[in-house]
C-alpha cells in the first residue's frame, strides 16, 4: 500500500540529531505529528461515510475529517485514515469524536520515538516513508515588528532540492516539505 503525503520538515529536527538529512529516493521511518492552526471542530456522529478524509490544501497544510483514536495524559491521536499525534493542543473530545478541521502535517519531531511510544497503552505509529522529493521554502523573511522576522507568505517560494543540508540551507533556519510515499502497511512502535 502506498500512500502520498507532503510532511513538513524543520532543519532544526535534524540539527537535534533526531534524524540525519534527508535524501531524495531513501527510506525513513517516523511518525506523523500534526497541530492545528485554529480549533479543530467536532463534528456529528451521524455525517456519513466516511469517517475519515485529507485533501492536501498546500505546503504539508490538509483539510481533515477523522476520529480521536487514542488519549493521554499531553497528547491523543487523530486516524483520518492514518494516524497520527498531536502533543500541543488537548484532545478536543473523547475517542471516537468525529473532527474536522485544518492541520499541518510534520516529521515526528522526537516526542513520539523517544517518549510516548514508552507508555505502556501507546498505539503504533511509526511507518516507513519512501522520499519522492525534497522542498526548501525560500520565502523571504520580513521584519514585522522590532528584531522579529517571519516569512512573507505573500512571495510563497519553494525550490525543489535532493537532499536537505539542515545545517547550511536557509543560515540553518531552513523548512522543507517532503514529499512521502508510505511503505508500510502496518504501523510499529520503534523506528
Amino acid at each position: 500500500m502506498t500512500q502520498q503525503l507532503r510532511v513538513g520538515l524543520d532543519s532544526w529536527i535534524i540539527q537535534d540529531g533526531n534524524y540525519d538529512d534527508f535524501v531524495q529516493g531513501q527510506h525513513y521511518a517516523f511518525a506523523l505529528e500534526f497541530w492545528a492552526p485554529n480549533p479543530l471542530v467536532v463534528g456529528h456522529p451521524d455525517m456519513g461515510e466516511p469517517h475519515h478524509a485529507m485533501t492536501w490544501l498546500r505546503d504539508s497544510t490538509y483539510a481533515v475529517m477523522g476520529r480521536v483514536g487514542f488519549v493521554s495524559e499531553g497528547w491523543w491521536v487523530l486516524d483520518v485514515g492514518i494516524p497520527m499525534y498531536s502533543d500541543q493542543i488537548a484532545a478536543p473530545g473523547p475517542v471516537g469524536t468525529t473532527l474536522c478541521g485544518e492541520i499541518y502535517l510534520g516529521v515526528d519531531h522526537f516526542s513520539y520515538f523517544e517518549r510516548l511510544a514508552r507508555e505502556s497503552d501507546a498505539p503504533a505509529l511509526i511507518f516507513d516513508w519512501r522520499i519522492e522529493a525534497i522542498e526548501l521554502d525560500t520565502t523571504p523573511r520580513v521584519e514585522t515588528k522590532p528584531r522579529y522576522v517571519e516569512r512573507d507568505q505573500s512571495r510563497q517560494s519553494w525550490r525543489s532540492v535532493q537532499q536537505t543540508d539542515a545545517w547550511s540551507d536557509d543560515d540553518g533556519l531552513a523548512s522543507y516539505v517532503l514529499t512521502c510515499n508510505r511503505l508500510s502497511d502496518e504501523p510499529r512502535l520503534c523506528p
